[in-house]
């Protein structure tokens, strides 16, 4: 279950040509609630089954394509016909409530009726917030990453196989052994970005006694890269350069099946690439292991996937209802069907967990990885939020990407970063 990124600056552009006018389909006759989701159809349909079970309102789930799903939403909020609550990102969340197009919960959770704040996972409300503190979206499905490991090819290598707990020491030093094991191989192979992003190198720089990239995930004034940050800038480029770690344009669309047939002995990702890999019917053992810890302290990943509402909702009693109980009972049945994230909104976790404790090893260590990762309180956030983060990816392209590979110098490609980022901030 991928995080939701796609055309997220398409949204807010249409959103803001619509203002704050119009309204919602919003449950006009007390009974009915309207969403929409960017789900597959397995998922939606186990959804569409747990959701019935609500009394007392009808919910109605308005079909979308998982493709087009920016554009449609957008087109349905220009047109006054958006459904009561949506599926959105962090990013898209902040990014559309600084344009005052969606609706603030905070005194909807504040009461304590129907969800409660000490139950969501540490850290994972607050990336929700603006920087007044407003609640313009409540997190839903959230997202671990870590390593996927081919047991046999590290006992091969006679190294132990990741586990929690494990070091970033160890992560670099198993990777120059199990490429002097077999010098053909490429033994990192990243299928998602996130591990050398600047967030990912910010998560090595905390957990190493060093200062995060950004003082505050929103909100931020600059970006500081200290010298233990840049360190483990270093540490990333040199692995891709000695071929121990591919680089941050590495196309990972068919590392899943590279890793199922035996052919990559660590793959860095989400915990969604579980279905996949199983799907390909390894023959081999492996397991999920978490980002590892530092000199200091264990830093692990913090992003959800949540809901929000357009502003001019006009039945918010009745939607926080159906919102409520999706939170624990609609989350818990459809995530034991389809087993695809933890849900921030801990009670609303068991189904996942359950189906996963139910399979092989495999299963259960993800299970395992996802609860430590989610327990853990010292987070980082996985992504720029604030509006500036979509040019900011263009000047990470042109900076920070190529000094990772090789392809500049990478003093000179982090304080291009640096500079670059905090020029959009400053406008």
């Amino acid at each position: 279950m991928p995080t939701f990124k796609a055309a997220a600056v398409l949204v807010a552009a249409g959103l803001a040509l619509a203002g704050c006018g119009g309204g919602s389909g919003a449950a006009q006759d007390g009974g009915t609630v309207r969403y929409m989701t960017w789900e597959s159809v397995a998922t939606n349909a186990a959804l569409d089954k747990s959701m019935a079970g609500l009394q007392g309102v009808t919910v109605e789930r308005e079909e979308s394509p998982n493709a087009d799903y920016a554009q449609k939403l957008a087109s349905l909020i220009m047109s006054k016909k958006a459904p009561d609550f949506f599926w959105c990102s962090n990013s898209q969340e902040q990014n559309l409530a600084a344009e005052g197009l969606l609706y603030d919960w905070s005194s909807y959770l504040k009461k304590g009726d129907g969800l409660q704040e000490d139950k969501f996972a540490p850290g994972s409300l607050d990336l929700w917030r603006n920087p007044e503190g407003k609640l313009y979206g409540i997190p839903t499905l959230a997202n671990t990453y870590g390593f996927f490991y081919n047991k046999a090819a590290f006992d091969k290598a006679h190294l132990k196989a990741p586990a929690i707990g494990w070091k970033w020491d160890e992560l670099y030093a198993d990777i120059a052994a199990l490429k002097r094991a077999d010098a053909k191989t490429t033994p990192l192979v990243t299928a998602w970005p996130l591990l050398q992003s600047v967030q990912g190198v910010s998560a090595y720089s905390v957990a190493n006694g060093g200062a995060p990239i950004l003082e505050t995930p929103i909100g931020a004034k600059q970006l500081t890269a200290d010298a233990t940050f840049r360190g483990g800038a270093e540490r990333i480029a040199k692995a891709i350069a000695a071929g121990e770690m591919t680089d941050p344009n590495y196309d990972g669309s068919n590392a899943v099946a590279k890793f199922a047939n035996g052919g990559i002995p660590l793959m860095f990702g989400g915990q969604w690439l579980h279905q996949s890999i199983t799907q390909n019917k390894p023959r081999f053992e492996w397991g999920y292991a978490p980002w590892p810890a530092g000199t200091a302290k264990s830093v692990q990943p913090i992003e959800t996937n949540g809901v929000c509402s357009p502003a001019t909702l006009k039945d918010p009693d009745t939607t926080w209802k159906v919102i409520s109980y999706m939170e624990v009972d609609g989350f818990n049945a459809t995530m034991k069907d389809q087993p695809i994230a933890p849900i921030a909104y801990e009670p609303g976790s068991k189904g996942y967990y359950e189906a996963l404790r139910a399979g092989d090893a495999a299963a259960k260590s993800i299970a395992a990885t996802a609860t430590y990762e989610l327990g853990i309180k010292d987070k980082f956030v996985t992504q720029f939020l604030d509006p500036w983060s979509t040019p900011a990816g263009d000047v990470v392209g042109t900076t920070w990407n190529p000094a990772l590979s090789g392809k500049k110098d990478l003093t000179a490609g982090i304080d291009g970063m640096v500079a670059g980022v905090n020029k959009l901030i400053a406008k």
